[in-house]
């Protein structure tokens, strides 16, 4: 029998802010890291420590110093020993409190009316907390499986983010060459001008989208370094850190075609945080309402978690023909560059037809380091969908 009369402390209402904590804002190399230094070899702690991201240290990184991952471990340190009984109790004993501390007016107090709405309203939370305790399915695995598919979580986005910066870094390129097209637009304008073929207006307009290019190129890198900012930031770099971003890998086209995905959906379904944790829940249920709602919630799961990896694989496959489309349009536009830099030479076509093919070229050859980085986001979501996080509502 459960003893419904014990205090409750702080410590879960700490483990409950913790979940919701940001990110890390520790100095770097970091002061505090989860692990001891025997976890490691030292050549590893080093290229942790150093000011060089990599990407396969993306894991190790949030693991190591991530302020919500480091809150989370503090926070089980109180919780790692409690069954489900106890976590119910926390429910019971704050009821209690509140049962203890009402004190019930006199009838003929004049504020009678305002005082007894509040002992009412004090009787509900306390009852509405003794229900919680009744329908509670936590214990301490479910804190943990709740913190480790935080964690995961974490690891993904700053792996997502990581790529968000490379797109965004050569998407430069393209803004770099628009603002160079306008301005050539713009020269060519003001001599045409003078020359009597054009108007002040077209002129206007041609400094204008001058004036937009240079704009949108700013913008750009503006959200490069912001970007920049919020990865490093989640690792563990102290604000305004200089650290240099390595690249990324590229993506492995044989991987997605010996992709079979019936036996993928069981290896999600085996993997996932939320499934798990209902599964727990399930054991934990003390009443025939709760047990049947998490047994539909389990049902419910297991189907979203199925159609999100066929979803997760079917986009797979778009990001991938893209990526194969968009060399092919390169290539084409490599040729075509390869004749224009003969003709210039040989003085057959004009600087502005010359400008026109290289600009097509950029655009190209851009366009595929775009489609791959998508393509690479495509396979760390479905990567991540097997390994507990595909989506389960």
């Amino acid at each position: 029998m459960i003893d419904r009369k014990k205090g409750m402390g702080k410590r879960r209402a700490a483990r409950i802010l913790a979940v919701a904590a940001g990110v890390a804002l520790l100095p770097f190399p970091a002061q505090a890291q989860q692990s001891p230094e025997f976890a490691y070899p030292a050549e590893k702690w080093a290229s942790l420590r150093d000011d060089r991201l990599e990407y396969e240290e993306i894991g190790d990184l949030i693991h190591e110093y991530n302020n919500t991952v480091l809150q989370n471990a503090i926070s089980y340190r109180d919780e790692k020993d409690k069954n489900k009984d106890d976590v119910a109790q926390d429910y019971y004993d704050t009821a209690n409190d509140i049962y203890s501390n009402i004190q019930y007016p006199d009838s003929d107090d004049p504020n009678y009316g305002s005082q007894m709405a509040s002992v009412l309203n004090s009787r509900l939370q306390a009852d509405q907390l003794m229900e919680r305790g009744d329908e509670s399915t936590e214990d301490s695995e479910t804190i943990k499986l709740g913190y480790d598919q935080a964690e995961a979580n974490l690891v993904k986005q700053a792996q997502q983010l990581m790529i968000q910066y490379w797109s965004q870094y050569y998407s430069l390129d393209s803004l770099q060459q628009r603002k160079v097209q306008a301005e050539n637009s713009y020269q060519s304008e003001q001599n045409r001008l003078a020359a009597g073929m054009s108007t002040q207006a077209k002129v206007l307009s041609a400094k204008e989208a001058v004036s937009s290019a240079e704009a949108s190129l700013l913008s750009a890198k503006s959200s490069l370094e912001k970007t920049k900012e919020n990865l490093t930031l989640m690792l563990g770099w102290s604000y305004g850190s200089e650290v240099e971003i390595g690249g990324l890998p590229e993506p492995d086209l044989a991987q997605i075609e010996a992709i079979d995905i019936e036996a993928d959906i069981q290896k999600a379904l085996a993997s996932n945080y939320s499934l798990k944790l209902t599964e727990k829940r399930l054991l934990n249920a003390r009443t025939e309402k709760v047990k049947n709602t998490q047994q539909q919630t389990q049902k419910n799961q297991r189907e979203a978690v199925a159609t999100n990896v066929k979803a997760g694989y079917d986009s797979l496959l778009l990001a991938r023909s893209n990526y194969e489309q968009a060399i092919q349009a390169y290539e084409l536009e490599r040729v075509s560059m390869d004749s224009a830099e003969r003709k210039m030479a040989a003085g057959t076509i004009t600087r502005n037809e010359y400008q026109s093919q290289q600009s097509s070229y950029l655009t190209a050859q851009v366009n595929v380091q775009t489609q791959k980085l998508a393509l690479l986001t495509a396979m760390v979501n479905y990567q991540w969908s097997l390994d507990g996080l595909a989506q389960a509502s």
